[in-house]
């Protein structure tokens, strides 16, 4: 079975296929080998080099330059040294132990064996962008990317080409043709990364950016192209709108989270922006996690409309605990009234009266609301199954200090839910004291409360509270 090693160490990178590979370095020099059970090649360098334009010799090094190239096939050895003597470079040709002229036989197999040393290293990278950007400009430096079989030389070409002066253009053209080419999160986010301070200047290009994240199947490395790219720039709805696409395409809650909180967390957002990013929690499965994102979200002053999306987006949690979490989050801000109506739907979502009864003294607790809106309150108290939790929400919404008459009478109608003389004798009692200084008509809606008691002692002690 084949294998691929990959390896960046002291300037030189190289893929090779074979079953058995080494490589070592030291101050001086960097060693790679590889060998099956046919041949083994050998390759050590030192220092820097360029080669001639077909990439069939070596024309310069750097003075400290050193290189040896070694194939063994079948039992036949064949290797070239090259080094620098001042101003000369000395080329030296051995088959076997036997050293032989280096023209012709030694200069042929240098033209064979070198355009692959220098497609599959960094061997004279720099050199070969410098060439093909100034013949062919960008396009000539991605033609030759996409014919390199290597995604870490890949990656480091096309970093080397970013730091010519490529056109702002044809930044787009650039990302696409290098995503399209390299396999490996790692090297690509790598890449993507390094340049995002020039990709996300154009619009083709940062769309590009987010398309590229698309394809990785690392939801780890996906996350960080993301992050940096939402730090790297303004939070524009444009741009915003382009990563969260991205983001809802992250498999993974936990990096999803970590996304929408990192955006959460730059200042200066829109209402806009925010209304997106909640609109993207949909993508979220986990309850936990989209309550995470969510109750982050309510940290902020938020418009009717985002408040809205925040509701949406908790009806489809399933968890009481979650989904009461979240909309007790709302409730710490004044809340629209409109708004109310979509929490008091997704209220009756909630399966627990214990959930969705701190969900409504919540409400009651921070919320100052029409008669209109009270009365929906209580009405939704009401439609629980728990006489206890009834009673809990009626004597919390009796604890407001601005009650008027009607929504006092919007509470004794809504106890004619409990079915307990128990709970209602001690609804009623707690409402006595307002009603006795009130209107007939208040009083009538009390006593039409009472009549639901069928036990006589209970019935006698909510009259005489209203007699006191």
């Amino acid at each position: 079975m084949k294998r691929i090693l990959l390896f960046v160490l002291s300037g030189l990178a190289w893929v090779a296929y074979g079953q058995s590979e080494t490589v070592y370095s030291n101050n001086s020099k960097t060693t790679y080998r590889t060998s099956d059970a046919f041949n083994s090649f050998n390759i050590e360098v030192r220092g820097t080099f360029e080669v001639t334009d077909d990439d069939r010799d070596v024309k310069s090094m750097s003075h400290d330059g050193y290189l040896e190239i070694t194939k063994t096939s079948f039992g036949s050895r064949r290797s070239i040294k090259i080094t620098r003597e001042g101003n000369s470079l000395i080329k030296r040709y051995y088959e076997g132990r036997t050293e032989i002229n280096f023209d012709p036989e030694g200069r042929k197999w240098l033209a064979e064996v070198l355009p692959e040393v220098v497609r599959t290293t960094t061997i004279a990278a720099e050199s070969r962008v410098n060439r093909f950007f100034e013949k062919g400009g960008t396009a000539a430096v991605l033609s030759e990317i996409e014919a390199i079989k290597s995604d870490y030389i890949k990656s480091h070409y096309a970093r080397l080409l970013m730091k010519k002066p490529v056109l702002e253009k044809d930044y787009a053209q650039v990302v696409t043709k290098v995503s399209g080419g390299i396999n490996s999160d790692h090297y690509l986010s790598e890449f993507l990364q390094s340049n995002l301070d020039k990709f996300l200047r154009s619009k083709e290009a940062s769309e590009a950016v987010f398309t590229a994240t698309n394809k990785m199947g690392s939801d780890h490395y996906k996350t960080q192209v993301i992050q940096e790219a939402l730090r790297a720039q303004p939070a524009t709805l444009e741009g915003v709108r382009a990563a969260l696409v991205s983001a809802s395409k992250i498999n993974s809650d936990h990096y999803k989270t970590e996304v929408l909180t990192s955006l959460l967390r730059q200042n200066n957002l829109t209402d806009a922006i925010i209304s997106e990013m909640i609109n993207t929690t949909k993508s979220i499965n986990s309850d936990h996690y989209r309550t995470v994102v969510l109750t982050k979200a309510l940290d902020r002053e938020l418009s009717a409309t985002s408040y809205q999306r925040v509701v949406e987006s908790a009806k489809d949690i399933n968890s009481d605990h979650y989904k009461t979490q979240v909309i007790r989050s709302m409730a710490r801000n004044t809340i629209d009234e409109k708004v109310l109506r979509e929490i008091l739907t997704a209220s009756r979502s909630i399966n627990s009266d214990h959930y969705r009864t701190e969900l409504l003294t919540s409400l009651f607790d921070r919320q100052n609301f029409s008669d209109a809106a009270f009365k929906q309150l209580v009405e939704s108290g009401a439609d629980m199954g728990s006489d206890h939790y009834k009673t809990q929400v009626f004597k919390t919404a009796l604890d407001k200090s601005d009650l008027n008459e009607t929504k006092l009478v919007a509470i004794l109608q809504a106890t004619k839910s409990i079915n307990s003389d128990h709970y209602l004798t001690e609804v009623l009692s707690s409402v006595a004291p307002r009603v006795r200084s009130g209107s007939d008509g208040l009083k009538q809606a009390y006593r039409e409360a009472a009549r639901k008691i069928s036990s006589e002692t209970y019935y006698g002690r909510a009259m005489r509270a209203l007699d006191r």
